[in-house]
């Protein structure tokens, strides 16, 4: 008695008459794996009952491999539907950890949601782009022809560390999974394929990319060392933290000196009864105006003006120039002059005239009224070397606040010389 060589699995290869080159080159790739493949461009000839040999294989075959795609999609009517719907009826007398069914997506068609049998979705897929055998192909003939149980199914909305387990992601690099609490290893990180980007779909292509970098992203972190994520978290932490501070306004960061300057103003103030915020602006120019306050640019701070007998519209342009004044004082850009007296209409040529007198790079003036509206505070940041008006606003006197006034005129203050050349 003679010892019989085993038999090579075979497998029935569907699918739609579009993907014919796709099914020849795992065709051809197959019996290198020691895979029997029949598909009927290469099985059935002339004059066969093709619909009869067809059942005939898909019973006798030992695993069906469907070719799904952008063209099954699109299809649907097609004998290979038949085909799937019969593989499906063949599982319902094996049993459920058999892997017969072996679905593989050709293209960047999603698994989830296409147009399949409900049992395919219960297995693992393969994804071939082209049809172009992969280590995975090979991998997965391999334990097939020596016998061995393939994978088992994958529910669909399985989890690992990087989130949700497509089904094609089996044919994706995995990583090797850490132990879980109970000594036993979880389930490994599998890299999510990139996802492709369809004509005119560009705005769904970036969120897909967002997507899919958190995915895998997370999926690294969570595979690292826990002191290691700790030091990283404590790092970004960080990081955020310094963000926060460096973008509070410059007046937030004073010198010791210069805090005692503004702790003296302020105590002086409280003392006074009689200090208006006339006599307060001066008083903040006395201590602050001839103090350089580092190597930013040199402004000549000039009081703003107020009509006389107009007691609201005199205090909202007091109050507005001393905070001003007291802001740009303890801004690390700016080194301040201060002016000997306002400017009538705060016209350019005048505010030029007095820059180019003080040697100062940029002159601050507000007047209420012309040439704005009577209610109204107007503020102007003149450039000396551009010899124009570099900013200005105006701020109703029903409602203005000194403080918005002031801190947009420190927000307009340039950082250095050169940010308006």
């Amino acid at each position: 008695m003679t010892d019989e060589a085993p038999r090579a699995p075979t497998v029935f290869l569907s699918y739609a008459s579009e993907d014919r080159e796709a099914a020849r080159r795992i065709g051809a790739a197959l019996p290198g794996y020691g895979i029997e493949v029949w598909y009927d461009e290469s099985e059935l000839g002339g004059g066969d009952a093709w619909d009869q040999k067809i059942r005939r294989q898909i019973r006798e075959c030992d695993y069906f491999m469907a070719l799904v795609s952008a063209h099954t999609e699109a299809r649907r009517e097609g004998y290979f539907r038949r085909e799937w719907r019969l593989a499906v009826e063949r599982t319902l007398d094996m049993a459920d950890d058999h892997p017969f069914l072996l679905p593989v997506t050709i293209d960047d068609t999603n698994a989830t949601g296409a147009r399949v049998p409900e049992k395919f979705q219960s297995v693992q897929w393969l994804k071939l782009p082209g049809g172009i055998p992969s280590p995975a192909l090979e991998a997965l003939c391999r334990r097939l022809a020596g016998g061995a149980v393939a994978a088992p199914p994958v529910p669909r909305a399985s989890l690992h560390p990087g989130g949700l387990v497509s089904p094609f992601e089996t044919s994706q690099p995995t990583l090797p999974s850490k132990p879980g609490k109970s000594g036993q290893p979880s389930m490994p990180f599998v890299a999510t394929p990139f996802p492709l980007k369809q004509p005119g779909q560009g705005v769904r292509f970036g969120f897909e990319v967002l997507g899919w970098s958190f995915r895998n992203g997370y999926g690294l972190f969570a595979l690292l060392p826990k002191w290691v994520r700790i030091v990283l978290m404590c790092w970004a932490l960080l990081t955020v933290l310094s963000w926060g501070h460096s973008s509070r306004d410059d007046n937030h960061d004073v010198s010791p000196d210069t805090q005692k300057k503004l702790d003296a103003v302020a105590s002086q103030y409280k003392k006074d009864p009689n200090m208006n915020l006339a006599k307060l602006g001066v008083l903040v120019a006395q201590e602050f105006g001839d103090a350089a306050q580092g190597n930013g640019v040199s402004v000549l701070a000039l009081p703003f003006a107020g009509p006389s007998g107009d007691e609201p519209a005199a205090k909202l342009a007091d109050s507005a120039f001393a905070q001003s004044y007291t802001r740009m004082s303890v801004a690390r850009h700016a080194h301040l002059v201060a002016g000997d007296s306002a400017v009538p209409q705060c016209a350019l040529d005048a505010l030029l005239e007095q820059g180019r007198a003080k040697h100062t790079q940029y002159v601050l003036c507000g007047v209420v009224g012309a040439p704005g509206p009577a209610q109204a505070l107007s503020v102007t940041l003149a450039d000396i070397k551009g010899g124009k008006v570099l900013w200005s606003s105006q701020y109703p006197i029903a409602g203005a606040d000194p403080a918005k006034v002031a801190q947009d005129v420190v927000t307009q203050i340039p950082q250095s010389d050169d940010d308006n050349e």
